[in-house]
């Protein structure tokens, strides 16, 4: 097993404190369960101001008591925006002798002790550093690569390769959480998908020189969390759409039927199904506001995450290649980007066919109760005809039919005389029924 002296482990882990339509009393609880993380009587100081990057405890580092007695550490917390970031640090008590690489295992284990997993991360990044002894027998990478192998069993070593203050650094990781399901995302012990860091360092000079990059590395993860959450939303987003887009096809496939409008003749149901899908409609107009959301984050954090590479780049100086740390910009300019562009695009011409048959279902609609209108104003037209000549016979019959002044047209009609109100309403019948085919044929 390879030897290290003062073998150090930070885990930088990162939770959103706002998002998009977060309520205060969203925020108050997410800032709840970021204090679960520190001890309880830390004094925390977060005032309501937009800031880049914020040290929100006093002092800044809080040292904590380990479980194991032979180790040490501290947390960090920052605020970087609307990211609470924390760096929760812990190495061997000994810088003089040497450990076993899976001496990573034990800090591993004591940080993790430290942490709530029911707390709803964004991403984090595990950094693994320290120096070689004098006269080391193994290369930096067999280190590093025994190291990371005391963390991770399961996984494969395929890292990316740099060098960084006269040291060995190499990343290891895909670009988190883009496959997992939300609810994994949010538990932030169960996930495998690990950003892994590791640096190994010629001498204790350039790793105590190392120690002034953290804030910068705080920046830098927060950033690449940011871009990689983002786009593991707009996955999710993506499917909500899917979803939406196949229960309006399902209602539109229905009112297509032949027989549907002829089975279903209530106005009401058909204004069920409009109503079904106006409010599908409504959420699909949503989710696609949202995807253009988490595409806005990605180019907002992917700027960032440049100039921070950039700025660690000079601060670092001409000797170290750190151009590996490039590949993920590149990553998020060639897929991410181009994947909800694309896909923005497809909803949006989504969204014109729903709107399309919304109409359509509407019209129809219209159709049909203009239809029923017409049917009904035909019966009332009909019935009042045949209603007026009821009326209009039934007092003239009466009279004309009374003994004083029974006319001698009458008595050659006895059953209008005996039955007066069944006559009339024989011969409003005859009238209505004039009068409806007369409409129909001037129609």
């Amino acid at each position: 097993m390879s030897d290290l002296i003062y073998p150090t482990l930070d885990l930088f882990l990162y939770v959103l404190k706002t998002s998009l339509n977060t309520t205060d009393a969203e925020i108050q609880k997410n800032q709840a369960a970021f204090l679960e993380q520190l001890p309880s009587n830390t004094k925390f100081y977060d005032p309501d101001i937009e800031t880049e990057y914020l040290e929100i405890t006093h002092p800044p580092q809080i040292n904590f008591i380990p479980h194991n007695k032979t180790l040490e550490g501290y947390y960090y917390p920052v605020r970087l925006n609307d990211t609470y970031g924390l760096q929760i640090d812990c190495s061997i008590n000994n810088q003089i002798e040497t450990q076993p690489a899976k001496s990573f295992a034990i800090l591993k284990t004591e940080i993790e002790q430290k942490l709530n997993k029911e707390l709803a991360i964004i991403g984090k990044t595990w950094f693994l550093s320290g120096w070689l002894p004098e006269n080391s027998s193994h290369t930096h990478e067999d280190i590093a690569k025994d190291c990371y192998y005391a963390l991770f069993k399961d996984t494969s070593w395929q890292p990316d390769k740099g060098t960084f203050l006269d040291g060995k650094v190499f990343e290891v990781g895909r670009s988190g959480n883009i496959n997992q399901s939300l609810k994994n995302v949010k538990t932030p012990l169960s996930s495998n998908e690990d950003h892994v860091i590791i640096a190994i360092y010629n001498n204790r000079e350039s790793a105590e020189k190392a120690a002034e990059f953290y804030k910068d590395w705080m920046g830098l993860f927060c950033y690449r969390s940011k871009i990689s959450w983002a786009y593991c939303q707009s996955r999710l987003v993506k499917d909500s759409l899917l979803n939406h887009y196949k229960k309006i096809e399902e209602n539109r496939k229905i009112t297509n039927q032949s027989n549907y409008w002829q089975e279903n003749q209530k106005i009401t149901t058909y204004r069920q199904v409009l109503n079904n899908i106006d409010r599908i409609l409504q959420q699909y107009t949503i989710d696609l506001l949202n995807l253009s959301f988490q595409k806005q984050i990605i180019e907002i954090n992917l700027s960032n995450y440049q100039l921070r590479l950039a700025l660690i780049k000079e601060k670092a100086g001409q000797n170290n290649q750190l151009d590996f740390l490039e590949k993920f910009s590149e990553l998020a300019n060639k897929k991410y980007l181009p994947q909800i562009t694309k896909d923005i695009e497809n909803m949006q011409l989504g969204l014109q066919l729903l709107e399309d048959t919304i109409n359509a279902t509407r019209s129809r609609i219209e159709v049909e109760k203009s239809e029923r209108e017409r049917n009904f104003q035909e019966l009332v037209a009909v019935a009042g005809a045949g209603i007026a000549t009821v009326s209009l016979l039934q007092s003239p019959a009466k009279d004309f039919c009374s003994k004083d002044s029974r006319k001698d047209i009458f008595p050659t009609i006895p059953y209008f005389c005996e039955y007066p109100f069944s006559a009339s309403l024989i011969v409003g019948i005859i009238v209505g029924f004039m009068v409806w085919w007369l409409r129909k044929r001037l129609r």
